[in-house]
């Protein structure tokens, strides 16, 4: 295993290392090369045309919302096999809002084989016509996980057993920037307090009963920028999604360590006809050389575990094909590929991990094009199979 500085406990206000701060520079640049010029709009007229919809809509019976409550069984290579109980509520859109994002409540709750559970809750909604975006989330659990390495070399069968204690609240607030139609900025705040027990036994059979306990407390305040002109954020069937920020943890905000993360994501939805979408994904990750483990940056793939490949550094690109073949049935087709290394110039000559499979959709309720998921995915050292609600991107 590569030798790599103290990941725990070293404090340090270092930059990004390798290219790292230079992300901001290079999204700015992938948004004017990629992304289409933000329209502009008369304060005036864009006032004028709400007050005609909300007196249409005020003819209109009024609108409800929607409850989903199902048993979702769990099965993935990071946690097992087991289920998750998923109670949500599907907002209506306020009238005169029909063009906002939609908003979801829920609560849920999971076990697995393994003895993984976790417990939370979260909220997400949007106010004055999409103007104002709020997302929040708590939870709470513990999870049975494997350190497989850091940096590309992975422990196969003696890979390390842990268990991760995590309790979790996370918010970020954006507002639309003005005379846009498309683009928001805003702030997040993430607070996690982890207790992580490695089992040495599992590496080093024979040894007597050993254990090493580290809490730690990782606390960020970050920034957001957001370009978002899909259709709908639960399966957008056409426009972008790009999404870049960066956080800073550090005691400032409440934490143990200090470091720092940074994340851009660029979504492309095509639609192929009316019934077929091809969703399109690039995502580059990266975290500070001081970051704890469980923090680095990861390959968000399916076909293997969340933790199988861990550094400073990923970079991933993803294709799907989605083909909707009745009023509530749809079926999925994927590819994806993905790099990993602990600096950018050391992507190009990393190993290139491959996943590809398929899978079934089926729409919760009729009015709303939330999907419940399942997906078969083969990877280069792995498959799986994964239940969930919703989209992988």
């Amino acid at each position: 295993m590569r030798r790599r500085k103290n990941r725990y406990y070293r404090s340090s206000s270092d930059s990004l290392q390798d290219g790292g701060w230079f992300l901001g520079g290079w999204c700015l640049l992938f948004a004017v090369l990629w992304l289409p010029l933000p329209s502009f709009a008369d304060p005036q007229t864009e006032t004028d045309d709400l007050v005609k919809e909300a007196r249409e809509g005020s003819q209109i019976g009024p609108r409800r919302g929607n409850w989903v409550a199902v048993p979702i069984p769990v099965s993935n290579p990071t946690l097992g096999t087991g289920l998750q109980l998923a109670v949500m509520y599907l907002h209506p859109k306020r009238l005169s809002e029909d063009g906002a994002p939609n908003s979801t409540s829920g609560l849920g709750a999971m076990y697995t084989n393994t003895g993984s559970w976790f417990a939370g809750g979260f909220h997400n909604d949007s106010w004055d016509n999409g103007r104002y975006r709020f997302t929040g989330f708590v939870g709470e659990g513990e999870m049975k996980l494997r350190f497989y390495g850091i940096g590309g070399y992975p422990a196969g069968n003696r890979a390390l057993d842990y268990s991760l204690g995590i309790s979790i609240l996370y918010s970020q607030f954006q507002v639309r920037l003005p005379y846009t139609d498309y683009w928001y900025a805003g702030l997040k705040y993430l607070y996690t307090r982890t207790e992580s027990i490695f089992d040495l036994n599992s590496l080093f059979p024979g040894l007597p009963p050993t254990v090493i306990n580290v809490p730690i407390r990782a606390a960020g305040l970050g920034m957001l920028l957001t370009y978002d002109s899909r259709d709908d954020n639960y399966n957008p069937k056409r426009g972008q999604l790009f999404e870049f920020s960066w956080t800073n943890f550090s005691d400032t905000w409440g934490g143990d360590v200090e470091f720092n993360k940074a994340l851009t994501t660029y979504n492309y939805y095509l639609p192929l006809n009316n019934q077929t979408t091809l969703a399109m994904r690039t995502r580059w990750e990266v975290s500070s050389e001081d970051a704890p483990f469980f923090f680095l940056s990861t390959l968000a793939m399916r076909g293997f575990s969340r933790d199988r490949y861990l550094d400073s550094q990923t970079l991933s690109v993803h294709a799907e094909a989605r083909h909707k073949f009745a009023e509530r049935w749809g079926v999925v087709a994927f590819t994806e590929a993905g790099w990993f290394a602990d600096s950018f110039s050391g992507l190009s000559d990393s190993r290139t991990i491959i996943s590809y499979g398929a899978g079934v959709r089926w729409q919760a309720t009729r009015e709303k094009s939330l999907n419940l998921a399942l997906d078969f995915a083969i990877s280069s050292d792995d498959r799986a199979v994964y239940f969930k609600i919703g989209e992988a991107f």
